[in-house]
């Protein structure tokens, strides 16, 4: 079984979150989850995803679920610069 690069999820709803102009604070109010939780999942503290707050939290951002995992980019790849 695989399991999604948390580092990297993290980094990308940092810059998907940072794109919007919110803090940490505005976006969990915009997707509905607690602060604490998007703080972890920012740090790749967390590990794993549940699918509907994955959804959710894409949807928030305006980016799709495929590229907050890094599913766009091939594990072997260099993930290009933010």
């Amino acid at each position: 079984m695989q399991f999604p690069n948390m580092q990297r999820l993290g980094r990308r709803l940092i810059a998907a979150r940072q794109d919007k102009g919110w803090n940490q604070s505005q976006c969990a109010r915009e997707a509905g989850v607690h602060r604490a939780t998007l703080a972890l999942l920012e740090d790749g503290k967390r590990g794993h995803i549940r699918s509907d707050m994955l959804y959710t939290l894409a949807r928030t951002l305006g980016c799709s679920a495929d590229y907050l995992l890094g599913l766009d980019v091939d594990d072997d790849e260099e993930e290009p610069a933010a």
